[in-house]
Parts: C-alpha cells; sequence; structure tokens
C-alpha cells in the first residue's frame, strides 16, 4: 500500500506535523486531504483542522530538506500519480483569513440608537 508523508500548516502555523498516512486508493488530492482531516484515513490522529478549510496550495517533494525542490500541485491531481512522480512528501498550505476589521466607525446596537433617539 503507498504512502504519502503529510504536512499541514496555515500562514506561519503548523497544523499537522509531517507523519506518513496511507493511501487507500486512488483518489484526488483534494479528496485525500478531505479524508484525511474526517478521520476515514490515520482515524488514531487527532488532526484539529475543520473541514471549511481550504487549500491555498498543495507542495510536494522527495525528500524533507530544507532546500529540496518542492513541485506545486493542483488539489484535483490523482495522488498515487503525483507521488510516483514528484516525491510522497505532500504539504497542504491552507488560505489565511482574508478578514478585514475597519475601525472607521464604530458599531453600535439597535438598542444604543433607540435610546439615543
Amino acid at each position: 500500500m503507498p504512502i504519502a508523508n503529510i504536512y499541514i500548516s496555515k500562514g506561519s502555523k503548523m497544523l499537522h506535523s509531517w507523519y506518513a498516512h496511507p493511501i487507500l486508493y486512488e483518489m484526488t488530492i483534494k479528496e485525500f486531504f478531505d479524508k484525511l482531516i474526517i478521520g476515514e484515513i490515520s482515524p488514531e490522529c487527532d488532526i484539529s483542522v475543520s473541514f471549511s478549510e481550504r487549500i491555498d496550495r498543495t507542495e510536494l517533494s522527495q525528500t524533507l530538506d530544507a532546500g529540496a525542490t518542492t513541485i506545486q500541485a493542483s488539489p484535483h491531481c490523482e495522488i498515487m500519480e503525483s507521488t510516483k512522480a514528484f516525491g510522497l512528501n505532500i504539504h497542504y498550505c491552507l488560505k489565511t483569513s482574508n478578514i478585514i476589521i475597519s475601525h472607521l466607525a464604530p458599531c453600535q446596537n439597535a438598542l444604543e440608537i433607540f435610546m439615543q433617539t
């Protein structure tokens, strides 16, 4: 059974350290991620990643060396074919929040507005 060595991060924060997981059958890189975080693959691992998280990019490499060449792969690529061609180390980089908080106009609740009038 083939394996994939998985690392999950969001920004500079590590969410799941390098850990080898079995590839049960051919599926896309995205499907593998989804099955991994719901516990269908390696249920003994407690991966604290919400199902609503979105993949920003996936990087595949032959080695874990800091200077190693990584290949970005589409989440729609087949995982077995991709790991054979580019390496079994897969780094899932999740999207960071792009919420912008404006401090220009302070929020008021309806009760405050009613009491002012």
